[in-house]
């Protein structure tokens, strides 16, 4: 008998100007999130990725698989965080120990808007007022390279609705607008939710 209880969502952003599309099907269950999404943009030099995403119950992310392909070719990436703490990437010629992302319990892919949800549903900040800086393991598009950051979150408000929370990061300061099930709604400068 499987007691697991699970509810799927299926998301979708534009950007402000209209030039990039994310579509992301999130399965919640008690083991955690799985995500498979896709962004196309036709800003500047145009690229597509597809990317699947898994946190465990806790919201850390443990994996991240991307694609990419551009007008400079295709590009893959597996990201795996191992139980022991150490994050360990793959281009596609072997596997290596990312030690600058080791404190990261989250991801960020930069073109996307729901990889800003991952840490702000993980801490909860969605539902109660509270502030943390955290380290994200940063991957570029449509070069998937990793790079430690930090981004600052700080709740404003809560109501049954959502919440609106403060950011500073690489993206400059926001106020992002974030729905009762913590994913992000609005993030100015980067994506508006169309759905």
């Amino acid at each position: 008998m499987n007691n697991t209880s699970t509810s799927t969502r299926m998301l979708a952003w534009t950007s402000d100007d209209q030039h990039r599309l994310e579509t992301v099907r999130v399965v919640l269950t008690d083991r955690g999130l799985r995500a498979s999404g896709h962004i196309v943009s036709a800003l500047g030099d145009p690229f597509g990725v597809s990317y699947s995403l898994l946190a465990d119950p806790e919201g850390r992310t443990r994996r991240l698989t991307v694609q990419t392909d551009s007008g400079t070719g295709e590009r893959s990436l597996n990201l795996t965080r191992a139980p022991g703490g150490q994050w360990v990437a793959d281009h596609g010629s072997g596997p290596r120990t990312l030690s600058l992302v080791e404190a990261a319990q989250d991801i960020d892919l930069l073109a996307s808007a729901f990889t800003n949800s991952l840490a702000i549903r993980r801490m909860g900040l969605h539902r109660a007022v509270g502030s943390a800086t955290v380290t994200v393991a940063s991957v570029g598009c449509p070069d998937p390279e990793v790079s430690a950051v930090q981004h600052v979150y700080r709740t404003v408000s809560t109501d049954a609705n959502g919440a609106v929370i403060a950011y500073s990061g690489p993206l400059g300061d926001r106020e992002l607008i974030i729905d009762a099930d913590g994913f992000v709604l609005h993030f100015p400068g980067l994506s508006d939710r169309l759905r």
